[in-house]
C-alpha cells in the first residue's frame, strides 16, 4: 500500500516540507554506509533557509497552544494526559530557542563559505575550497557526523514541534473506502471544519497515481492509471480527511 498526503491550505504544505527535509537530514546522519558531507551542508542550509525565520517560531508555538487548549478540554485518559504533557515541554523548548536570523551563522567563517559555494552553478565543490578538503580529510566518520548533530542542536525544537503537531494530525484522520470505475470522484467536505489535510492510501496495483483539487465545499480526486491499456477494472482506495 503506498500513502499520499495532500495539503489542503499552505501552512501544512510549509509543515510538511519542513519535515521532509529534515527526514532527509536525519537519513544521512543515521545511514551507517554511505554518508555525504555535501548532502548534509546542502540539506542544513536549506533547513537554516526556514529556520531562521521568526514567523516560523512564533507560527509554530501558537499552534501548539491550540492544541494544550484542546487537550487541556479533553477527558483526562493517560493518552491525553502524556500529549499535553509533550505540549508543554515542546511550547517551553521553543520558547528557549534562540535562532540566528539569515546565514551569519553565529561568525563561523566556515559555513558562510560553504553556503556561498553552495549557491554556485557547480554547488560545493571541494577542488575549489582547500578548507573543505582539509576538513573532509582531517576528521573521521564519526566527528563529522557529531558536527552536523551538534549545528542541529539549536534547532531542534523546531523539528520536535513540526513531528508532533503533524502526528496529531495523522492521528486525526478519518478514513473511508472508496470503489470506483471512473478515474475521477467528488468527495464532499464539512465547510464548517478547518480541513487541513487529505489522505489517499492505494495498493500498489493497479498501479494509479492519485491527484487532487479542492474547495471549501469538495475535494475532487483524480485518478491516472499507469497502464495505457483500458480496464474497466474497479479501483479500491481510502480517502482520509484530517483536521488540527
Amino acid at each position: 500500500m503506498i500513502n499520499y498526503e495532500f495539503p489542503l491550505n499552505e501552512r501544512v504544505r510549509k509543515f510538511l516540507r519542513i519535515e521532509e527535509i529534515f527526514m532527509k537530514m536525519d537519513a544521512q546522519i543515521n545511514n551507517k554506509k554511505e554518508f555525504s558531507a555535501h548532502i548534509c551542508f546542502a540539506t542544513y542550509f536549506d533547513i537554516m533557509t526556514f529556520a531562521s525565520r521568526g514567523d516560523l517560531k512564533v507560527e509554530l508555538i501558537q499552534e501548539i497552544e491550540k492544541q494544550r487548549l484542546k487537550s487541556r478540554s479533553k477527558i483526562k485518559t493517560k493518552k491525553n494526559i502524556k500529549i499535553l504533557a509533550d505540549l508543554n515541554k515542546i511550547r517551553l523548548q521553543l520558547e528557549k530557542t534562540k535562532i540566528i536570523a539569515g546565514f551569519n551563522f553565529g561568525g563561523d567563517r566556515f559555513l558562510h563559505e560553504l553556503k556561498t559555494r553552495s549557491d554556485s552553478p557547480f554547488g560545493i565543490v571541494s577542488t575549489d575550497f582547500p578548507e573543505f578538503q582539509f576538513w573532509l580529510e582531517s576528521t573521521s566518520f564519526t566527528e563529522r557526523k557529531a558536527y552536523f548533530k551538534d549545528k542541529l542542536n539549536d534547532i531542534d525544537s523546531i523539528k520536535i514541534a513540526i513531528k508532533a503537531l503533524m502526528h496529531l494530525l495523522r492521528n486525526n484522520v478519518e478514513s473511508k473506502l472508496i470503489e470506483t470505475k471512473t478515474e475521477e470522484i467528488q468527495y464532499k467536505l464539512n465547510p464548517l471544519l478547518r480541513n487541513d489535510l487529505v489522505t489517499i492510501t492505494l495498493p500498489s496495483k493497479p498501479k494509479c497515481l492519485p491527484n487532487i483539487s479542492s474547495n471549501k465545499y469538495a475535494v475532487n480526486v483524480h485518478l491516472k492509471r499507469k497502464s495505457s491499456q483500458r480496464t474497466t477494472q474497479p479501483i479500491k482506495f481510502k480517502l482520509g480527511i484530517a483536521s488540527f
